[in-house]
């Protein structure tokens, strides 16, 4: 299956995705809030992708070994360095979930339940064990919960897959919607980290 066909095959749905009412139901900052501290588990589940594929893809384990395509390896090696090493507003690095941390606090989200989901993991050392004992949204749930399935089949296709066609290719899209009704309805509030972040 090429591409091109896959792209055909899901287009329907990536269109659902970019004209969802969600966009348009951010309005307060109560809205925006609700938004951010569900949405950043999105941003830590494409990190977890990442790191899946670059595990599956080249060597993170010694002895180094030089595993698979180097095309492929420096083309994840480079997606990982600007995930996990980018520059934020303010010139340091940070990966982009700090990022998105730093631009909820500074909207005043709460960014408390993700950290000590995060601690949850580390403690537990179980991912599923985790979603399951959270007090998250159900959808949030789900959503976690089928991304690791994926991650802990371990096939390199569908990990590459879910990064590639479900996120990737998709959030450049999903953010300048998002970042329209931002900027329209949030004249007043300081989104700057946010927007950067954004784009």
């Amino acid at each position: 299956m090429t591409i091109q066909t896959i792209n055909q095959n899901i287009q329907d749905y990536k269109n659902q995705l970019l004209t969802h009412s969600l966009y348009e139901k951010v309005k307060t900052i109560d809205d925006l809030h609700c938004f951010l501290e569900n949405h950043i588990y999105a941003v830590w589940d494409f990190m977890s992708l990442l790191k899946a594929l670059q595990n599956k893809l080249t060597c993170t384990s010694t002895p180094w070994l030089p595993v698979g395509n180097p095309e492929v390896r420096y083309l994840i090696n480079e997606i990982v360095v600007a995930e996990e090493t980018d520059l934020a507003l303010d010139g340091s690095r940070q990966s982009h979930f700090e990022m998105y941390l730093d631009a909820m606090q500074q909207c005043g989200a709460n960014t408390i339940p993700v950290t000590n989901f995060l601690e949850n993991v580390k403690n537990t050392q179980n991912i599923f064990v985790s979603i399951k004992q959270s007090d998250l949204h159900p959808n949030v749930k789900a959503f976690l919960d089928f991304t690791f399935r994926v991650i802990e089949e371990g096939k390199s296709h569908k990990i590459a897959a879910a990064f590639t066609f479900g996120r990737e290719d998709l959030i450049p899209s999903m953010f300048t919607e998002i970042l329209k009704n931002f900027q329209t309805n949030f004249p007043e509030t300081d989104l700057s980290k946010l927007i950067y972040y954004f784009e």
